[in-house]
C-alpha cells in the first residue's frame, strides 16, 4: 500500500463532497481523547437527569 492509499482508508462520499471521516474535522488530537470527553459528558448529563427527577 503506497502512502497515498494510505491517506484515503476512510474517505467517504456524500453527494459530490468527498471527506475524511471526521479526522479532519475533529478538534482532539485523538480518537480516544474524543471518546473518553464524549464519556465524560454523556455521564454528567446522566447524573444532572438523574438529580432533577429523581
Amino acid at each position: 500500500m503506497s502512502e497515498n492509499d494510505s491517506q484515503n482508508i476512510d474517505l467517504q462520499t456524500e453527494g459530490k463532497a468527498t471527506f475524511h471521516r471526521g479526522s479532519a474535522l475533529s478538534i482532539f488530537k485523538s480518537d480516544r481523547a474524543e471518546d473518553l470527553i464524549a464519556l465524560v459528558c454523556a455521564l454528567l448529563i446522566a447524573f444532572g437527569v438523574y438529580v432533577l427527577v429523581g
